[in-house]
């Protein structure tokens, strides 16, 4: 019976504290006229929904350096002058340059759907495959081609933007 009693002492002084707290009014300043001003009959749900309102309809002003805005806009550019996202291939070979544009041809004549790429990456040249955006679809094609090229791994890599029309699309 005690903890009975503590346990509801408890509730309605914890709801009383609640009740008890003030809503923080922002002063006006020139640019920002509006007082936040809450009737007092107003429920919780209504009072939140009005603090949301008014939290809004405030206007953010940021005073920077002017340096902030010259890394954001070569930031910007850099990003225009890509053509391609973060993503992930399957290496699937690493050696010689003629060994590895023989290997790109037997894989894309095995797998006419999947692209391969050939890059340089001194002293190797590299053979990748897809363009995944995840690391799970990625998995998958290396399941696939396991049994033809063991040493296949996934990396991370900058893949190409996904074709936006397939042909099924196309011809239909």
């Amino acid at each position: 019976m005690r903890t009975f009693v503590i346990l509801i002492a408890s509730i309605l002084l914890l709801n009383i504290d609640a009740i008890a707290q003030p809503y923080y009014t922002y002063p006006a300043t020139k640019t920002n006229t509006e007082q936040a001003f809450i009737p007092e009959n107003e429920s919780f749900a209504d009072t939140a929904k009005i603090r949301i309102e008014q939290e809004w309809n405030r206007h953010l002003i940021i005073n920077s350096d002017s340096r902030v805005d010259t890394l954001l806009e070569i930031h910007r550019e850099e990003n225009l002058r890509k053509v391609g996202l973060d993503g992930f291939r399957v290496q699937i070979f690493q050696g010689t340059k003629e060994e590895a544009y023989q290997v790109k041809g037997r894989f894309i004549s095995a797998h006419e759907n999947t692209r391969a790429y050939v890059s340089f990456n001194a002293p190797d040249f590299r053979v990748r495959v897809g363009d995944f955006r995840t690391r799970s679809e990625a998995i998958k094609i290396k399941q696939e081609v396991k049994n033809e090229y063991p040493a296949a791994y996934v990396v991370d890599d900058f893949i190409s933007f996904p074709d936006l029309y397939s042909e099924e699309i196309i011809k239909h």
